[in-house]
């Protein structure tokens, strides 16, 4: 399986309960994750998909990355974040430059424009976390921090 791909593993045969019902939740919670972000990436014209924010991010935490290195930073193979930049150019929100040191490369920066758009995503989706956030109650978001962090350290192992 592709260190890109979105689809989850087939469901191992055999399985028996608890692991059934844990199987199930972690089969439902990823298939909401990637059905959130698809509405997401269909958001209104002018918006960025999540996909654009993670790439913009990693453009704004580094001055003037590669290409490659936007593309490592955001996780996705260089030819997508080619792809991506290649729009998010035409609509003003990135310039591509020679890089100073090496005629060949090419580095990519935020355009002022860029900037207020990525800003302004970003703090639509803080502000929707924050409302996720605020309906837990102390303890669960306890827990639920402890189970994600746990989790996240094993989907790094299984992809």
């Amino acid at each position: 399986m592709s260190p890109y791909s979105t689809q989850l593993p087939r469901r191992p045969a055999g399985l028996a309960d608890p692991g059934d019902s844990l199987w199930s939740a972690w089969e439902e919670f990823f298939s909401a994750a990637r059905r959130a972000r698809g509405r997401a990436a269909m958001r209104e014209e002018g918006s960025l998909s999540p996909a654009q924010v993670h790439l913009l991010r990693a453009l704004a935490d580094a001055p003037r990355p590669r290409i490659g290195e936007v593309a490592e930073a955001a996780g996705v193979a260089p030819p997508t974040a080619t792809r991506m930049l290649d729009g998010l150019e035409r609509d003003g929100v990135v310039r591509r430059v020679r890089a100073v040191d090496d005629r060949r490369a090419i580095e990519v920066e935020l355009t002022p424009s860029g900037e207020r758009l990525l800003a302004a995503r970003e703090d639509e989706v803080a502000e929707r976390r924050r409302a996720v956030f605020a309906s837990f109650s102390a303890r669960e978001r306890r827990e639920v921090e402890r189970v994600l962090r746990r989790l996240t350290g094993l989907v790094e192992e299984l992809y």
